[in-house]
């Protein structure tokens, strides 16, 4: 009799365990490419892609308008979301994948930023042991959630609207990731940058990745050995 309540319990256990395995699932989209929209002409239309700044590190460099003749692979983005209760989450994870031998071992690199306390210009930062940044799309353009806004904080009173707004603070700035020194793209926490150089008004855009073709693909594989 023991066993059979002992067995039972285990059943309706596994049973329940089934039911919220059902009822929380991750999932990804992708592929697609991130493209620079600006009021700078120069820098409007610019893709991004990995460029090396350590170990299995990588910064968001501009790496060129030409989608022809850019690194396809560096430049390929995938995000990471979940779906809770049959409802999509509205923020994520940006992940880029890194390529290892030939493509016989890929890595998983998620967006973190990378802050440093001397300035208000952080680095976003492509690494497999970083803590992700979650990030979200409002339609095509790529957004950081902010909980809460403490602009209107006030002395003793408890704020009211505790509300998540969407963050678009990207710039392109002439900055350091690791030791390397890149025209990459910059999260500013608040106020105007730190950092001359910056450009405000930089929002990335999810943009279509075409197809690869073969040579393409080769050529590709070969550069992020290289990196």
């Amino acid at each position: 009799m023991k066993f059979t309540h002992i067995a039972g319990v285990l059943a309706t256990l596994t049973s329940s365990t089934g039911v919220l395995a059902q009822q929380q699932t991750n999932n990804q989209t992708g592929p697609f490419l991130l493209k620079l929209t600006s009021t700078n002409e120069t820098l409007n239309g610019n893709y991004l892609g990995a460029c090396h700044a350590g170990a299995a590190i990588e910064a968001l460099c501009l790496i060129g308008k030409n989608i022809s003749t850019i690194n396809r692979s560096a430049a390929t983005f995938f995000w990471n979301y979940t779906i809770y209760d049959g409802q999509p989450s509205e923020s994520g994870s940006l992940v880029w994948t890194l390529q290892l031998s030939g493509g016989i071992m890929n890595v998983s690199e998620p967006l973190s930023v990378s802050y440093n306390p001397g300035t208000n210009v952080a680095v976003p930062m492509l690494t497999p042991g970083g803590v992700a940044q979650q990030v979200g799309f409002n339609g095509s353009t790529l957004y950081v959630p902010g909980y809460p806004d403490d602009s209107n904080f006030k002395y003793g009173e408890y704020p009211t609207n505790l509300s998540t707004t969407q963050l678009t603070n990207w710039h392109a700035c002439w900055l350091f990731a690791g030791s390397y020194y890149y025209n990459a793209l910059a999260w500013v926490t608040s106020g105007a940058p730190h950092n001359p150089t910056c450009q405000a008004d930089e929002a990335p855009e999810q943009d279509e990745a075409p197809e690869q073709n073969e040579a393409e693909e080769d050529e590709d594989e070969e550069d992020q050995e290289e990196a």
